[in-house]
């Protein structure tokens, strides 16, 4: 075994007849390099991004979302709230209530959906920290509630945040109200921005929030809520958490995750991660073929000496296995350069930022994020090395089936 070792080792690097060999070597080594740097680099940023969606959507949705299985609002039920609270996999509970309402201020509209929340609503969703003007308050400003908007709702309704004298009329249609009924039947209730936020363009243009108590009013839903909001110890448990408390909560309530809140966009996330994969695996066996022309031309230049090995006793199995090893040896070189190479850069990108997003200004991140992860590194190390085997078995190969008679004549 160290023998195979040996004499693969010292056909890669020894001096070659011609110089042709050992650059093919090396630009078979350069691409598998480039190409595992590229792979764990592009997952790298398919992951970063995949975290960075994730704590945009968890400014709003939380962790576990208890939500009423048929129709929009249910009573709110004390002992489920405490029974949620001494969880022991429970950080905190808050309840909400939400609905769709008709927003108007001087000649401009939009649609939005209204979401009453608590003073506790940050402790589950970091709501807070993406409020770029003003604060959520439950107060009244100039006797009219107020609200935090989204920023496309502010854009598209043009109001002006100082302008006391001016409320937005906000309109709710209550779904027992009959078509020919909605004129006589809704009235407008007046608010005032306390605020504006900015999460991301679903958000933006969705929602505005409230004061759990006002909404209600507007709802005419006293005692009523849309869900309890539940923050977890660790996200990573949820299904566990949602598994372990279905069987107790029964038929009546339905019980969601963060990633089924979101489960196309997680889908289609984790499909365009996989589907790059594939595409750079692809790239990497195409690169993978100079192992087989490199491998090929140092057999036609060592086939003497695989006949003087053979006339020595040396096995067809020890001359495959040799330059397979010579193969191997071009991929583990290859690879390990790129790994290197990968590390250095994502690194420097996580904390320098070398490569910027377009328009990055207008982002809350300026640029790529990455986040490495040992499992892309093992994946990708070990198909590459995979690659680099199955290019070396045809060359190896034919190194076995040379004689030492016919080898000894060239």
């Amino acid at each position: 075994m160290n023998v195979s070792n040996k004499i693969a080792r010292r056909y890669l690097f020894s001096k070659k007849s011609s110089n042709a060999i050992n650059i093919i070597i090396w630009v078979s080594i350069s691409g598998i390099a480039v190409g595992t740097a590229a792979l764990i680099l592009v997952l790298s940023v398919f992951n970063g991004l995949t975290g960075f969606i994730e704590d945009l959507f968890a400014a709003i949705d939380p962790d576990i979302k208890i939500v009423a299985a048929e129709g929009k609002f249910f009573e709110a039920d004390d002992q489920l709230y405490a029974d949620l609270m001494a969880d022991p996999e429970v950080v905190y509970v808050t309840k909400t209530l939400e609905d769709r309402v008709w927003l108007k201020y001087v000649d401009n509209q939009s649609l939005a959906v209204l979401k009453g929340i608590e003073a506790d609503f940050n402790d589950v969703n970091p709501l807070d920290t993406f409020i770029y003007r003003g604060r959520f308050t439950p107060f009244t400003r100039n006797g009219y509630p107020q609200v935090i908007m989204g920023s496309l709702i502010t854009s598209r309704l043009n109001t002006d945040y100082e302008n006391e004298r001016n409320p937005i009329s906000m309109f709710y249609v209550p779904k027992d109200v009959k078509a020919f009924e909605i004129a006589s039947a809704i009235q407008p209730t007046y608010i005032l921005p306390s605020g504006h936020f900015d999460v991301q363009k679903e958000y933006n243009e969705k929602y505005i929030f409230g004061d759990l108590g006002f909404v209600r009013r507007v709802f005419k839903a006293e005692k009523q809520i849309s869900a309890y909001e539940v923050k977890l110890t660790d996200l990573k448990k949820a299904e566990a958490f949602k598994n372990r408390i279905e069987d107790r909560l029964g038929d009546k309530y339905e019980v969601l995750t963060w990633y089924e809140q979101h489960k196309t966009l997680y889908r289609v996330m984790k499909n365009e991660k996989y589907i790059s994969y594939l595409i750079l695996v692809l790239m990497n066996a195409l690169t993978a073929i100079n192992i087989v022309g490199s491998l090929s031309m140092i057999v036609l230049e060592k086939s003497r000496d695989i006949a003087v090995m053979k006339s020595f006793g040396a096995s067809s199995s020890f001359i495959r296995n040799t330059f397979f090893r010579t193969g191997l040896f071009v991929g583990t070189i290859g690879s390990g350069i790129g790994v290197l190479s990968a590390l250095v850069l994502g690194l420097g990108q996580k904390y320098w930022g070398f490569v910027q997003l377009q328009g990055g200004d207008s982002f809350r991140v300026k640029a790529f994020p990455v986040e490495l992860q040992l499992g892309d590194f093992l994946l990708v190390g070990i198909t590459v090395l995979l690659l680099a085997a199955i290019a070396s078995l045809y060359p190896a190969h034919q190194a076995s089936k040379i004689e030492a008679a016919s080898g000894l004549r060239t």
